[in-house]
């Protein structure tokens, strides 16, 4: 696996089994890539923060303005 794949793969498997073999790749991987651990701490705490915080209101302007950019960018 590589830092790429294990990017892809860290935020796809948030609800898998902790011992399927995708967790049980990105753990090696994990245990060998300093950036990817990071990237993971990253990740968790992206999503403790959206837990903890409130969402906030949009206007339908905003909203569409921000589902245009996030279909551009390719992560709809």
């Amino acid at each position: 696996m590589n830092c790429r794949q294990a990017h892809k793969h860290i935020c796809e498997s948030l609800d898998e089994k902790i011992d399927s073999p995708r967790c049980k790749a990105i753990k090696r991987h994990l245990k060998e890539c300093p950036n990817c651990r990071h990237y993971l701490t990253s990740v968790k705490k992206t999503v403790k923060l959206y837990k903890k915080l409130p969402c906030p209101d949009l206007s339908a302007s905003s909203r569409k303005r921000l589902y245009s950019a996030l279909k551009i960018g390719g992560l709809s």
